[in-house]
């Protein structure tokens, strides 16, 4: 019987330090008791620099988003119709800028007190049911991270993995320098929108480097000739660039035209659902900055100098009639839609992208449309060329438009 008990005991012992060894002396994290309830995860994206997602709520109480990696990163989640969200606005939720290399498994976590006023935690596994499986997020150059989201084989959770980059044609931002080439864009008298989008363009790219940030530009002075034009969709089109290199941002520059002179100022036109302060702040800069003043337009206008505009019913319709009469299929566009491309097609099924192949050759597809993955994106309407202040404030300060233009974004940027 001591024999026995002694075995027992050995084998106890050994079974006691594997636990140890594998906890804590292995380099595994010690891991957790799941419940057998899963949450389900219907909608899954990442727009500009964050992680934004939807899906069921659990009946428990005290709920938030967890990140485990042997610590807990923890983040406040919404309850909207028996539903849960990280945030109600697109360019908002998780920041994909704050994590380390190492591997990160998502729960949704409850928490309650026992009868010895002691923490209880509970964590349900995070069941993504989208049909996007997996995602890879670039950081910004100064983290050079690069994160994989997908399904773990251990835990069968939304799973983070986090590596150094080392894809060298990863950018930070894109700049789109307006028109070009044949398209000069609006005109008064010798100048051309297009020569001012161009000059602009470098100069902020210039700035926004000098800060660290990687830069790329849509198209380069001399890129084009008058018989060119740069093509919108396609493998390399404006639209397309910037998911092509992993841009976070894009800033597309413009400057703006109007029957009556008398029309001017700065206008910003953003993405709908989004946290506005970053458009706020940087309208404001500019205005304060350069002497300009905010739009006297007031058509889409949901702030001073900020425009946001959508696709209307009657817009659609006027667009179903344009294809008609090009003899086009039409696109399936809704009022979700943004009205521009610029913002629309960048920011892919967040912002209502719609062009596909269905026009081929005639309209090349973004093959970023179905996207996930938005790039969050600006169009910036700096002045008037048809009002003689706005113009003479362009051409004599155009160093104040960009630095206040680079400022803003560094600060958003948080570099």
């Amino acid at each position: 019987m001591k024999r026995i008990l002694f075995v027992l005991l050995i084998l106890l012992l050994a079974f006691g330090g594997y636990l140890l060894y594998d906890n804590f002396f292995s380099g595994r994290i010690p891991r957790l008791d799941v419940e057998e309830e899963v949450v389900n995860i219907d909608k899954l994206y990442i727009y500009g620099s964050h992680l934004n997602m939807h899906g069921d709520m659990i009946n428990d109480k005290n709920l938030d988003l967890v990140f485990y990696n042997g610590e807990f990163k923890n983040y406040d989640i919404n309850e909207v119709e028996d539903k849960f969200l990280l945030s109600e606005k697109v360019n908002e939720g998780v920041s994909l800028e704050d994590f380390d290399t190492g591997t990160y498994y998502m729960f949704l976590r409850s928490s309650s007190k026992d009868e010895e006023d002691n923490d209880v935690y509970k964590y349900y596994v995070l069941n993504n049911t989208t049909k996007y499986e997996e995602m890879t997020y670039y950081t910004l150059s100064n983290k050079n991270k690069k994160i994989v989201i997908n399904t773990d084989d251990d835990y069968k959770t939304l799973t983070f993995n986090v590596t150094e980059n080392t894809d060298n044609n990863i950018y930070d931002i894109v700049i789109d320098p307006g028109h070009g080439g044949m398209d000069g864009g609006a005109n008064v008298g010798s100048y051309k929108e297009a020569d001012f989008t161009i000059k602009i363009a470098n100069q902020l790219k210039e700035k926004l480097e000098n800060k660290g940030l990687k830069v790329k530009l849509t198209r380069e002075d001399g890129q084009l000739t008058n018989n060119e034009k740069l093509p919108d969709y396609g493998t390399n089109g404006r639209a397309v660039i910037a998911h092509n290199v992993g841009a976070k941002y894009l800033f597309s520059i413009h400057l703006n035209s109007n029957a009556y002179a008398s029309v001017s100022g700065v206008e910003i036109y953003t993405p709908d659902d989004i946290n506005y302060e970053f458009a706020k702040n940087l309208v404001n800069n500019i205005v304060s900055s350069t002497g300009s003043k905010y739009s006297t337009n007031k058509i889409n206008k949901v702030f001073d100098g900020i425009y946001t505009r959508t696709f209307t019913e009657a817009d659609i319709k006027s667009s179903l009639k344009e294809y008609e009469q090009r003899n086009m299929v039409a696109y399936d566009i809704t009022t979700n839609s943004n009205y521009y491309y610029m913002i629309r097609e960048t920011g892919g099924i967040v912002t209502g992208a719609y062009v596909d192949d269905r026009n081929s050759p005639k309209v090349p597809g973004n093959p970023y449309y179905d996207s996930n993955i938005g790039v969050e994106a600006y169009l910036l309407e700096l002045a008037y060329l048809t009002n003689s202040n706005d113009l003479n404030n362009i051409i004599n300060n155009m160093d104040k438009y960009t630095d206040s233009i680079c400022d803003s974004i560094v600060n958003y940027l948080n570099y």
